[in-house]
């Protein structure tokens, strides 16, 4: 069912209102249909199965209190009444309109009650006044038990009244008068199972309004949770992960024994000149460059193997699972060059040499060791990105520390800014 805010801004009205002046929309009613399907049609299936067995039950039963008339009884009570239940049980197997079921329900009943009423004309005497009593009985509770509109709860009650004083009349065992009473007495019967059907269904309806409510206010409980679990986990500039999903993500890694810590490496990238970006175009360009460097990185990795996260103003830190140095060192280059083709102008540096003044990145790449904590390998990648800071900027420097010699630092080799991997990458003796 789908839930829509006028179905929701209705809800609140209606239960706002007394339970008896509850009147529902269009709208309102298809949904109240299409939740309530599955058990009125149960409901009104078992009612069918159930009647037609009783049916049918009553041919051996009819043999010990009217033998004569047995065929007559098989044809109706064995053949006719399953027959018409099983047709009708037909039409419920799938939603219909409300026209469809309440009308299917009242041709059904109503031949019943025709066919059971010519058997009692035939077997005549007592027999007679038992047979109409007993479907008329069975008629009242078809009314309570059958989930319909009104207006066919109405159309069966007074066809069944009309029905049951049209086979009094003609039985020759009371006159008009007590067959007349006699009727009133069922009808009255018969009317107070209906004024309990209208009462069941406008409790029934008002259970379906606190019950959408429910999932009204369930639902946004759900996105309110999502979006604070969104705000907790990702940094609202960039849609990225933040830190503290970097170490939630990092202490799964960790705690993987299918994994191995030689295949995790961690990249440490930092945008250049950022600050001469922010103070010279302003805040929104500083803003706008972050978003489009973030998704250029997150293009850059491998979609379902490695996460990119904003690690703090203009650094980021990218996670590689199940990498080698030399896919590391490609990632890292393809995220440089990446972020050097978006051409975003820094208005805050000036051209060296006769190269443009566009924003750059310099990334520090390190790998995991078995008896290094998370923290001492982004310290590593943190160091490698500083050299290659200190080395002119624009470039990857690699690190190859261990846990033991936590001590170390990076010897850049020589390089020019933008250099190949043969001469940007730093390694630690």
């Amino acid at each position: 069912m789908s839930i829509t805010p006028a179905l929701e801004a209705e809800t609140e009205r209606l239960l706002s209102q007394r339970t008896r002046d509850i009147r529902f929309s269009p709208e309102m009613i298809l949904a109240y249909r299409q939740k309530e399907w599955p058990q009125r049609s149960k409901i009104s299936r078992a009612w069918m199965i159930w009647v037609a067995l009783i049916s049918m039950a009553f041919v051996p039963i009819s043999y010990l209190l009217a033998p004569e008339f047995l065929v007559l009884t098989t044809l109706i009570s064995g053949l006719l009444v399953p027959a018409l239940h099983a047709c009708a049980y037909l039409v419920w197997r799938k939603p219909r309109s409300a026209t469809v079921e309440g009308l299917s329900l009242l041709l059904l009943m109503i031949s019943v009650m025709m066919a059971y009423g010519f058997l009692a004309a035939a077997a005549g005497g007592t027999d007679d006044e038992r047979f109409l009593t007993c479907i008329m009985y069975v008629n009242t509770i078809a009314i309570v038990v059958f989930n319909v509109d009104y207006v066919w709860t109405l159309a069966l009650m007074a066809c069944s009244a009309a029905t049951f004083f049209g086979f009094e009349i003609f039985n020759p065992a009371i006159d008009l008068k007590e067959a007349i009473g006699t009727t009133v007495f069922y009808a009255m019967g018969i009317y107070a199972a209906t004024v309990a059907r209208k009462t069941q269904s406008i409790l029934a309806r008002k259970a379906f309004l606190m019950s959408l409510r429910s999932e009204f206010r369930s639902d946004a409980l759900k996105s309110a949770n999502h979006q604070l679990e969104i705000l907790a986990t990702h940094d609202p500039l960039t849609g990225l992960g933040n830190r503290r999903s970097a170490t939630d993500l990092i202490e799964k890694l960790w705690r993987d024994p299918t994994i191995s810590k030689a295949s995790i490496a961690f990249i440490m990238a930092d945008i250049d000149w950022f600050k001469r970006l922010n103070d010279t175009a302003g805040h929104a360009a500083g803003d706008e460059c972050i978003r489009r460097v973030a998704m250029t990185i997150e293009d850059s990795v491998r979609l379902g193997e490695d996460a990119v996260f904003r690690y703090g103003g203009e650094e980021f830190l990218v996670v590689l699972a199940h990498a080698s140095p030399d896919l590391a060192w490609t990632i890292a280059e393809r995220i440089r060059c990446s972020v050097q083709a978006l051409a975003i102008v820094n208005p805050g540096t000036d051209p060296v040499d006769g190269s443009d003044n566009l924003v750059t990145i310099s990334l520090g790449v390190a790998f995991a060791q078995e008896a290094a904590a998370p923290e001492t390998v982004a310290k590593w990648a943190d160091d490698a990105l500083y050299d290659a800071k200190r080395g002119g900027r624009n470039i990857v420097f690699l690190s190859n520390a261990h846990a033991a010699d936590d001590s170390c630092h990076l010897q850049p080799l020589p390089h020019s800014p933008g250099s190949s991997a043969t001469n940007s990458i730093g390694v630690v003796a």
